[in-house]
Parts: structure tokens; C-alpha cells; sequence
């Protein structure tokens, strides 16, 4: 008896786990054909997204702005830092100082918050 009602709770949540897919699908196919957002970037945690995303954070301290000169340090420290943990190979540790490097950035060329 225990096995037939493990059995049939079973066989009840396999369909509720499978139903947010087939609800996401459905969103992505309701017939609009345009593309994805530019701002939608798919990444993974490997070397290479490291070093584009080492590479896009550089551009960006190297490029005029006016961010004050105590962010633009910690950022630099944060580049710094993220580029020697992904050549070490903790790649989630540097893609995250690069990020919040980013951040750091984005937040302080939008100025305070009023």
C-alpha cells in the first residue's frame, strides 16, 4: 500500500515540476518573432566570458567619464583582482569582482539617486 501511494504521488508532481518549461515556451513562442533584447546576455562561467567581460571592463575605465577618482580606483583594484582569479582558474570568483566592478561604474556615472 505505502508503495502504491508513493507511486501515485509521484506520478501527480512529475507534471507540476515539468509545467513551468512548457509555460516558458509557450511565452517565447506566443507568436512574436522579434528578436531578444540587446541587453539580454546568455553567459557561462568559462575562461573566455572571463577575459570578454576582463576586456569590456578596461574599455570602459579607459574610456572618458565622470566617475570620481576613488570609484575608478576601486574599480581598477576589482579588474585587477577579477583578472588574477580567473588566470588561476576560480572563474566565478573573478567573473563576480568583474561584475561588481561594472556596477560600480554604472552606478556612479548615473549620478545619486534622489
Amino acid at each position: 500500500m505505502r508503495t502504491i501511494c508513493s507511486l501515485t504521488a509521484l506520478i501527480l508532481v512529475i507534471p507540476l515540476t515539468m509545467r513551468p518549461n512548457i509555460a516558458r515556451a509557450s511565452l517565447l513562442s506566443d507568436g512574436d518573432s522579434s528578436p531578444p533584447p540587446q541587453d539580454l546576455v546568455i553567459t557561462s562561467d568559462s575562461p573566455a566570458y572571463c577575459a570578454q567581460l576582463s576586456e569590456h571592463l578596461a574599455e570602459k575605465i579607459r574610456t572618458p567619464h565622470n566617475v570620481p577618482v576613488g570609484a575608478m580606483d576601486d574599480a581598477q583594484h576589482l579588474l585587477e583582482e577579477g583578472r588574477e582569479l580567473c588566470q588561476q582558474n576560480h572563474i566565478r570568483a573573478g567573473i563576480g569582482r568583474l561584475r561588481r566592478a561594472l556596477v560600480l561604474l554604472k552606478n556612479q556615472e548615473e549620478g545619486p539617486r534622489q
